[in-house]
């Protein structure tokens, strides 16, 4: 997980946030917007740190590992596809889209789809790969359950697509709930960082000062 002190969030000069709209207060927008920064930051990374815990790579496509078996030229109407991971395995080839959270955007849901059915069709007809050996999958790392995915992709997945991280791992041949408890390194860090910061607003310093001498 990162570091919400490493995120560059909304600078002063750059155009008022949705969150100073929302509270009224610029120090504070620009402290949400470093927190959100950070949690696409962690998403970002998580190929990366699963790649990073491979034991085994052979017939695995993720981050920099193998990463030419995931880059399928021109099959998107001549552009290239990149697929987040690849596993190929005895008559069966897993291409995955990867997912931190379970909320979706509805048009990106859709194009994702679309690029994973169109890699689909493009290994069946270039490559010469049996249609019923390709499988594709939408997962959401962090996800408890298909169901949960499947409402947080707007029920634009096709049947059987939804993965979950756990799953996933197993493919891998990874430990989920270690890498999970590996990804909350930083979580006191960044607790301690967001209050700190928040009393360190004038405003709101004395905002909870008030409220404290009430209760």
């Amino acid at each position: 997980m990162a570091l919400i002190k490493n995120a560059e969030g909304r600078k002063k000069s750059e155009t008022p946030s949705g969150y100073e709209r929302l509270f009224g207060n610029s120090e504070l927008g620009r402290l949400i917007s470093k927190c959100h920064a950070t949690v696409i930051t962690s998403g970002n990374e998580l190929e990366k740190f699963l790649a990073d815990r491979l034991t085994k790579i052979n017939g695995v496509s993720i981050a920099n590992v193998n990463k030419e078996k995931r880059v399928l030229k021109g099959a998107k109407h001549g552009k290239n596809i990149i697929i987040d991971i690849v596993i190929e395995k005895p008559n069966k080839i897993m291409l995955i889209e990867l997912k931190d959270g379970d909320t979706f955007d509805t048009k990106k849901v859709a194009g994702e789809i679309e690029s994973l059915i169109l890699a689909k069709n493009y290994l069946v007809k270039f490559r010469k790969i049996e249609e019923k050996n390709i499988t594709i999958h939408y997962c959401s790392f962090n996800a408890i359950n298909h169901e949960q995915i499947k409402k947080g992709a707007k029920g634009l997945l096709p049947e059987d697509s939804a993965m979950t991280g756990k799953e996933l791992c197993k493919e891998l041949g990874l430990d989920f709930e270690k890498i999970v408890d590996e990804r909350r390194k930083y979580q006191k860090a960044n607790l301690n960082y967001f209050l700190e910061e928040l009393l360190n607003i004038t405003e709101l310093k004395e905002k909870i000062i008030t409220i404290l001498k009430r209760s």
